[in-house]
């Protein structure tokens, strides 16, 4: 599934979802304020803030050893015919909670944003397969990304080390790209553990309001 949202929406969209995914998730990466007498949830991380600082301890004593690894960014240059894109890309990842500020779950993405663009103006496309079944990197390496995996000719086997290619029909030059692997997909992961965590996340609802969740995180 694709989602394009021009920049001058942003707002909007970020109004919208938040009525929409709160109906089942705590905000991403901002846990409600506990009570007094409980104990903080773990840090949050992730959106284009980078990792924030962790809460305290309790809850993230159990929770840390399911940590996905730091955000990481780096500058690219893509040559296609004709032009050369620069642009920084960024690997990372947005913690959800539930009501009462216990981890739930930690959502991956991938991000490419053209550099020397005016993010007032520049559109966003969100790009996702679905879960609980598929990761978005077919999307990814398939269709939009800056590069792309050739997945057809005789060289073509299960174990055959990948080597991507620029792809000429990315859609880098008109649009920023985020593409984001629903949990128990790709590198996106349960926290929580028990059946309740995962019936959370494994429904129509519940894939759309932590998919929601996670594009208003990253246009905050």
């Amino acid at each position: 599934m694709v989602m394009r949202l021009p920049a001058l929406r942003r707002a909007a969209l970020v109004l919208a979802v938040s009525t929409f995914a709160l109906a089942e998730f705590a905000r991403a990466d901002d846990p409600p304020q506990p009570r007094a007498e409980t104990t903080a949830p773990a840090g949050q991380k992730g959106g284009r803030g980078g990792n924030a600082p962790g809460a305290s301890q309790g809850s993230s004593s159990a929770a840390e050893p399911h940590r996905l690894p730091s955000d990481s960014t780096t500058k690219q240059t893509l040559d296609l015919p004709g032009r050369a894109l620069d642009f920084t890309a960024t690997a990372g990842s947005i913690r959800v909670f539930d009501g009462k500020g216990e981890p739930l779950a930690d959502i991956a993405y991938t991000s490419y944003e053209l550099d020397g663009a005016d993010r007032a103006t520049r559109p966003v496309t969100f790009l996702f397969n679905g879960g609980p079944g598929a990761s978005s990197a077919w999307l990814q390496f398939g269709a939009a990304g800056p590069w792309r995996l050739p997945l057809d000719g005789e060289a073509l086997s299960p174990s055959a080390s990948p080597d991507v290619k620029p792809n000429a029909e990315t859609w880098l030059d008109f649009t920023d790209l985020v593409f984001i692997d629903p949990v128990s997909t790709g590198y996106s992961r349960f926290v929580a553990s028990g059946e309740d965590a995962r019936k959370s996340f494994y429904s129509v609802d519940g894939d759309a309001n932590s998919i929601a969740l996670v594009i208003r995180r990253w246009l905050e």
